[in-house]
């Protein structure tokens, strides 16, 4: 009797990473010599190894890549453990020797369920079985080398569990029970921590991208809570592309980096996606500091997103991502995705012609709530929810005493910002102005979490 493994993908779709870093011969090429140590354990490109493999957009480069790129990614000497359980270290020796002396073949299968990107069959079945999702641009080779380790670990006998809580509550397979158990979801976090801390010759941008994974890995996927140090913050952009970083205890701000464009940031989970104000560019990922851009989109909506007309684009006015349920916001109109694991949406119009103006948090962003509020150009704020996968749109009871464009919860406290730029704080229903040395110039705020071990 076999027993199926599979990983999901939690964090949906992310995009293709050049890792230029790890080729000898440019970032679109893998030289002979290289496809010929990969043909020796996986005899499956024994045809690829006669010659240098040149990147073909097939469904081989994708997995050759992600090889390469675990085979010559480089980290520092010394990887010392968190004081906090993101990193031990465990894996850390060498992540391919330990990959294929457990797998030495992948295969491609035609289908999988909606969120499933890889699985293997434990009992000796040294085969990693590749869904189509991970096999395109829009997944990278750091993500695929992060599934691939996950996906070895089973073969040493670690099963998943169904959720009976948190953001992947009820579902099956998508989560472990403690991270100190040293399970698949266990390795998918040291992977992408030991990616994000002591990596050589990797992109800031994807060094970022791998340290908000890792810490949506560890808060999502584990019965147990995980131990994490961090701190939470107020971020804030200013007219100027400017972002600041503002000490909610202290009430004091530091100027960190800056933007290419102007936009309302939407989180997914750990991630920030900037959707900018000039509907010429596309959504993309942003970073505060500096960290710079990556080549590839947030999930298929963006993706389409970023296909559309200015004129298209203008009519979205925001976007909800939780754990399991994603709400479009249009001018007269919700877009609903109820369900994980199907593709079916549901349209709601506005009640009362609302038109509405972009989504607020006085309760805190977080991955496991069904719902989220939204305010709208008359002052009045409306439910959005996926409650038992079921969409639905009303009025709230929640009130304001004036207008905000955007309002968000940070280390406890509640924090929103009007048309004019100014910060407040919320306190019972009663705004208090906050005053800093970016009054009047704050465009978009959102609360932002450092960690102990990445600093």
């Amino acid at each position: 009797m076999k027993f199926l493994f599979s990983v999901l993908l939690a964090v949906v779709s992310v995009g293709f990473i050049n890792s230029a870093n790890a080729f000898d011969i440019g970032a679109d090429c893998v030289p002979q010599s290289e496809m010929r140590a990969i043909a020796n354990h996986f005899t499956q490109f024994s045809n690829l190894a006669n010659a240098d493999y040149c990147n073909d957009n097939s469904k081989n480069w994708h997995l050759v890549s992600s090889i390469v790129f675990m085979r010559k990614t480089q980290f520092s000497q010394t990887m010392k453990p968190s004081k906090d359980e993101l990193f031990t270290g465990r894996f850390a020796k060498n992540w391919y020797d330990y990959f294929i002396g457990r797998i030495n073949r992948l295969e491609v299968v035609g289908d999988c369920p909606k969120g499933v990107i890889a699985y293997v069959y434990s009992f000796g079945d040294k085969t990693m079985y590749t869904c189509p999702a991970a096999l395109t641009t829009s997944f990278s080779s750091l993500d695929r080398a992060s599934v691939m380790m996950h996906e070895a670990r089973h073969i040493d006998g670690f099963p998943h569990m169904t959720c009976t809580k948190g953001a992947r509550k009820g579902i099956q397979g998508a989560c472990d029970v403690k991270i100190a158990d040293g399970g698949s979801y266990a390795i998918t976090v040291e992977t992408y921590a030991q990616l994000a801390k002591f990596a050589e010759g990797i992109h800031p941008a994807l060094k970022s991208y791998a340290k908000s994974s890792a810490v949506i890995y560890a808060d999502e996927a584990f019965e147990n809570p995980v131990k994490i140090n961090r701190t939470e913050n107020l971020l804030a952009l200013t007219n100027n592309l400017d972002f600041h970083s503002i000490n909610i205890v202290k009430n004091e701000t530091k100027k960190l980096g800056q933007v290419s464009a102007l936009g309302q940031i939407v989180r997914r989970g750990q991630h920030m996606i900037l959707f900018p104000n000039d509907k010429t560019l596309k959504a993309q990922y942003v970073f505060s500091n500096n960290e710079g851009e990556l080549d590839q989109s947030p999930s298929d909506f963006i993706t389409e997103y970023n296909a559309q007309t200015p004129e298209q684009k203008a009519n979205l006015v925001d976007l909800h991502i939780g754990a399991q349920w994603s709400a479009r916001v249009y001018k007269n109109k919700v877009t609903f995705a109820c369900d994980p694991r199907a593709p079916t949406t549901n349209d709601l119009q506005t009640p009362n012609g609302l038109t509405a103006v972009s989504l607020i948090y006085p309760d805190g962003y977080a991955r496991d709530k069904y719902t989220a509020l939204i305010t709208t150009v008359s002052g009045e704020v409306l439910e959005a929810g996926c409650v038992n996968k079921q969409a639905s749109l009303k009025l709230s009871n929640v009130n304001l005493d004036q207008k905000y464009s955007r309002i968000q919860k940070a280390g406890g406290q509640v924090f929103g910002i009007t048309a004019d730029g100014k910060l407040y704080k919320l306190e019972a229903g009663r705004s208090t102005p906050v005053i800093t040395a970016l009054d009047g110039s704050i465009v978009e705020i959102v609360p932002q979490q450092s960690f102990e071990f990445f600093e």
